[in-house]
């Protein structure tokens, strides 16, 4: 059988997006087949589109793109015992996977979580990997306790508006690094402390933190270690691969970490933020949603930089 995707047939600009046929996919003993309403555009699904990431992420083209999904549960495999036909769930695929921009996808179980009743079903296609990113980096790669001092750089972006949430729920005093026209968003979002970047230069402070989450690129990893305390911890999400080795090499010589990673295909991750959005504690921002015949424009606004919060994409 066949259904609709927005497919690529090679990388390039956001023009090479195209409304096309390709094969059903089919599920495994283990998987569960979504029927998808919600998808989301994310910085690397626009690198992934651009070939960027060809050494990392081998697409079979052409090729179906987007690395968050939400929908229906239409099939589950005989084994599958987390989910039945008709639960509402979302999960974030990984940039090897993709497959969000398709009218079906099959995942493991393991990936996917149900979606919270407090959520639109296609708004859910925004949370998966930026909200799983900022919830694994505070309780896994530099957990968060009451009284820690948190500097979130870039915090009104996709990971940054749930950053803020997420270390205001652990207990965290707050600062938030972003343009001047959010800064009342980030104090809505619960930030103690916001600086406009436009009028001061955050690594100039004598302010020092235990845990940073740079959300932005084109900052060097020593110049964010800079603004920690000793023994702190920085986590880089926006970092260039080429850093790695240097990476390692500081964190050896000092009692301030530099931690980059990648966010995992963890369904427990995901149940875990959704009951902080179950109980109200972390809401999602959205800038649109794009229509899925839009999704060359909504890439584009991505690039274009400057979104608030995320972009979604509707599934129809």
């Amino acid at each position: 059988m066949s259904m609709k995707a927005m497919l690529i047939k090679k990388y390039g600009n956001p023009d090479e997006f195209y409304l096309g046929n390709t094969n059903k996919p089919t599920i495994k003993e283990d998987e569960i087949l979504i029927k998808v309403y919600g998808s989301s555009v994310n910085p690397v699904d626009t690198s992934i589109r651009k070939g960027y990431l060809k050494s990392f992420v081998r697409l079979k083209l052409p090729a179906i793109l987007g690395v968050d999904a939400s929908g229906e549960v239409v099939e589950a495999g005989k084994s599958v015992r987390k989910f039945k036909v008709g639960d509402k769930v979302y999960a974030f695929m990984g940039i090897s996977n993709n497959g969000g921009y398709g009218e079906f996808i099959s995942i493991p179980e393991t990936f996917a979580a149900k979606i919270p009743d407090n959520l639109d079903v296609t708004e859910a296609g925004v949370v998966p990997g930026v909200g799983m990113t900022a919830y694994e980096a505070f309780t896994i790669h530099a957990p968060v306790k009451i009284g820690m001092k948190v500097l979130i750089i870039g915090a009104t972006g996709g990971v940054g508006t749930y950053a803020i949430q997420i270390a205001k729920y652990l207990g965290a005093e707050v600062t938030a690094v972003c343009r001047s026209e959010k800064v009342n968003l980030a104090r809505l979002l619960g930030a103690d402390y916001v600086v406009d970047y436009k009028s001061q230069n955050i690594l100039s402070t004598k302010e020092r933190y235990d845990v940073v989450l740079n959300c932005v690129r084109g900052i060097g990893f020593g110049k964010i270690k800079s603004l920690l305390k000793s023994g702190g911890k920085s986590i880089v999400i926006a970092g260039s691969p080429l850093e790695l080795p240097f990476i390692k090499l500081s964190n050896l010589f000092s009692s301030k970490k530099t931690i980059p990673f990648f966010v995992k295909t963890d369904g427990t991750i995901l149940e875990r933020l959704s009951q902080l959005i179950q109980a109200g504690h972390v809401k999602p921002v959205i800038d649109k949603i794009y229509s899925w015949k839009e999704l060359s424009e909504a890439h584009i606004c991505v690039e274009r930089g400057g979104v608030t919060g995320k972009i979604g994409i509707s599934v129809d």
